[in-house]
């Protein structure tokens, strides 16, 4: 910001005399001694700080009436310091009235360390003020940015009053557990608790428990010194120690073994972490658990932690499945549909209310996720989206039928050799589960009732 200082002073020696001090003080000076000349320099000039005389002679307006025109055309950007050797009370309260940052005496002992001073104050408070408004800007920016990247579509009386809930726990700065189906949309909820909480701009980290080896969770989450085991062939920083001062995610928490649980327990309850051949540090981390689990049942099963459970079980955000969500499912379907138009040459030509009945009939169980799937799949094998193509893919979900262009059972039908024919649809049926459960390779193995072991080779193969 630029050291600028208007003075308006009638007094030429005296205007010289500020002007000399504050440049030696290392600021740019203008002086001009009317009010005429005061207008017309200061659009140009801009200054941070302005030194007023109430007092002017030979000019069309007074000091007071120069502020009054500044403040009345919202013009009046800069730090005003009132000078006058004759101001009245009533004069003086006028200008602190109008936003003066603070009055010199010209007459008595006039002080110029004090002078300089209360300039430099108010160049200090108005680059404060600058300082302040970039980083609202900024931050206004982003959140612009963020909303595009994470929107969160849905007006339902349930989306509401989730956004709500969203809002209080993120103000509350606590650990939260986020509880919901499947392609509900969890790690939007957790980006939005993020965005709108005292943490917003800290680090906010983010990892799916069932997606790593059981191996290396240890070493992923708490870190670890080189040399401290085979692999470790340098100093590592785990999740907990990047997510310092912001957020560590933990999505499937109920995917963590047995003993990782109790060293979360830990953290949560000493604020500090062991990094594995290191020693203890401490945090400031607030955790984010997520699940689609029954974790009471976890709980009876001796998968998950009892004391565990009730210790992240006491803030809980439950996500709604899409079929509770009412009018929501019309809005995310043209979000949606619009969204991957443009990318797609998809043409538009729909009124979903007119079919809402039918969009509701289906239950949509991989719910958001699903329906998103679903509007780029009709991008991508129709020119023109109308009503008639919506209902009709509709239609077959319901019935369960497979998409009218597709030909992969055909494909398959027509392999001559069983083993090959085995082996294919095999390949099919992992990759569509993979990306069903958004490739956490434990979640799928779970899901499709294989070991993991016997996931990976196939995988691998």
């Amino acid at each position: 910001m630029s050291r600028k200082i208007l003075i308006l002073e009638d007094n030429e020696k005296l205007g010289s005399y500020y002007s000399k001090l504050l440049i030696e003080a290392e600021f740019e000076v203008a002086n001009v001694q009317n009010s005429t000349a005061f207008l017309k320099k200061y659009p140009e000039f801009q200054p941070s700080v302005i030194l007023l005389d109430i007092k002017l002679n030979n000019s069309k307006l007074n000091g007071l009436e120069v502020f009054e025109e500044l403040v009345k055309r919202n013009k009046c950007n800069a730090k005003v310091i009132v000078l006058s050797g004759e101001a009245t009370r009533s004069e003086i309260a006028q200008a602190m009235k109008l936003g003066a940052h603070t009055f010199i005496e010209k007459t008595g002992d006039f002080n110029i360390d004090k002078f300089i001073s209360d300039v430099r104050a108010a160049y200090q408070l108005k680059k404060q003020e600058e300082t302040t408004k970039e980083l609202i800007r900024e931050k206004n920016n982003l959140t612009r940015s963020f909303l595009e990247q994470y929107p969160f579509i849905g007006e339902s009386r349930k989306i509401k009053e989730l956004k709500k809930e969203i809002i209080r726990y993120a103000q509350a700065d606590v650990d939260v557990l986020i509880l919901g189906d499947t392609g509900t949309g969890k790690e939007v909820v957790a980006n939005h608790l993020y965005w709108h909480s005292k943490r917003a701009g800290k680090p906010f980290v983010k990892m799916n428990s069932g997606g790593l080896p059981e191996s290396l969770v240890d070493s992923e989450l708490f870190g670890h010194k080189k040399g401290s085991f085979t692999d470790a062939l340098y100093d590592k920083k785990g999740y907990f120690e990047q997510a310092d001062g912001g957020y560590l995610f933990l999505d499937e928490i109920a995917s963590i073994t047995l003993p990782i649980q109790a060293k979360i327990l830990r953290v949560i309850e000493n604020k500090e972490i062991r990094v594995i051949g290191g020693s203890t540090k401490k945090l400031n981390v607030k955790l984010m658990f997520a699940s689609n689990k029954d974790l009471k049942r976890l709980v009876k099963e001796k998968e998950l932690r009892e004391d565990l459970y009730y210790r992240i079980a006491r803030n809980v955000i439950f996500v709604p499945p899409l079929y509770e969500r009412e009018d929501d499912i019309i809005l995310l379907l043209d979000y949606f549909c619009a969204k991957h138009s443009k990318e797609f040459g998809a043409f538009l030509d729909f009124d979903l209310y007119k079919i809402k009945d039918k969009l509701f009939k289906y239950s949509w169980p991989g719910n958001v996720r699903e329906l998103s799937s679903f509007c780029e799949n009709l991008l991508i094998r129709y020119n023109i989206i109308d009503n008639d193509v919506i209902v009709a893919e509709i239609n077959n979900k319901i019935s369960g039928k497979f998409y009218k262009d597709d030909d992969s059972l055909f494909k398959l039908l027509k392999i001559e050799k069983l083993s090959n024919a085995v082996e294919k649809f095999e390949e099919k049926f992992l990759n569509f589960h993979l990306t069903l459960n958004d490739n956490n390779l434990s979640k799928t193995a779970e899901k499709i009732g294989i070991e993991r072991t016997t996931f990976y080779r196939k995988l691998k193969k």
